[in-house]
């Protein structure tokens, strides 16, 4: 049996739609929490700025839309919410998607009205948490033995917790919010520090789950050979991302433009390869690969 490259270059596109909807869906989530707090402009360029975590987790949404196949395989999808876990992040995506779109469009409206945008702005930060939910658990299948383990929702929702809080607030400095700078923006970067460790450790555990698992072909630690070795790039991908992202804002500065591109992409790089690692473990409970 061997390695399990093909099978992840197979899957690219849930693997870059894993890495960016989930952190994208909970930046959103971050930056909202901030524009309810926000007054006057400081609220309408949060608003504005909502654009960069919802086209991050859009750009994720169309890469998986390519895996459908044929397009009428999404009116297949939907029939199946509530029966296929697919179903569901499917269904919960498209309405994370569209009521936030909706959100960021109504904001230009020329009388828009403050409560309207509160009450929807509530509903869209519950589907999204709903959308990050939904996609921790669209792998639970009793077939698939390497992804039908507890630590595996666990994993993805470290990976939102990750990158999220640095996506939001780069965002936010981009928005020019003050707090971003500061304390608000410590806050979320030692978050996703926190979230970086216990995310390590855990792929260290499913790594040793995966030393035990096999079929009748072969083990599931063959299909991913370099395990540890991407384990770590993980680690320290993110971990330079997020010193990066940190230490300007322990000097009382906001994060640039440049500065803060940078510590998001080496943030998400490293999840991507842990990412690509999981869909190389692909291994089912008989003789198929």
């Amino acid at each position: 049996m061997g390695s399990g490259f093909d099978t992840a270059l197979g899957e690219i596109t849930l693997v870059l739609f894993t890495t960016l909807a989930p952190s994208g869906a909970l930046a959103f989530v971050l930056m909202s929490a901030a524009a309810l707090h926000a007054q006057g402009d400081e609220r309408a360029r949060i608003n504005r700025f909502l654009f960069i975590p919802l086209f991050v987790s859009l750009i994720g949404l169309v890469a998986s839309a390519t895996h459908l196949g044929n397009p009428d395989n999404a009116l297949y999808v939907f029939t199946q919410v509530g029966h296929s876990p697919l179903s569901n992040e499917v269904f919960a995506a498209v309405a994370f998607m569209g009521l936030a779109g909706v959100y960021w469009l109504y904001q230009f409206a020329e009388h828009a009205r403050p409560a309207v945008q509160r009450v929807w702005l509530v509903a869209t930060m519950a589907a999204a948490m709903a959308f990050v939910a939904t996609v921790a658990f669209a792998y639970a299948g009793r077939t698939i033995v390497t992804w039908n383990m507890p630590l595996v929702p666990v994993a993805l929702c470290l990976n939102a917790l990750v990158g999220g809080p640095v996506l939001a607030v780069a965002s936010l400095c981009a928005a020019k919010w003050e707090p971003a700078g500061q304390g608000f923006g410590r806050v979320l970067l030692a978050v996703s520090t926190v979230a970086l460790v216990a995310n390590a450790a855990v792929y260290v555990m499913q790594g040793v789950d995966l030393a035990g698992i096999q079929n009748a072909v072969g083990s599931a630690a063959a299909l991913v050979p370099h395990y540890g070795a991407m384990v770590l790039a993980f680690a320290m991908l993110a971990a330079v991302g997020l010193l990066m992202a940190t230490a300007p804002l322990f000097r009382h500065k906001p994060l640039s433009g440049r500065r803060a591109a940078t510590a998001v992409g080496l943030v998400y790089a490293g999840i991507f390869v842990m990412r690509f690692a999981f869909y190389m473990t692909h291994m089912t409970s008989g003789i198929s690969l």
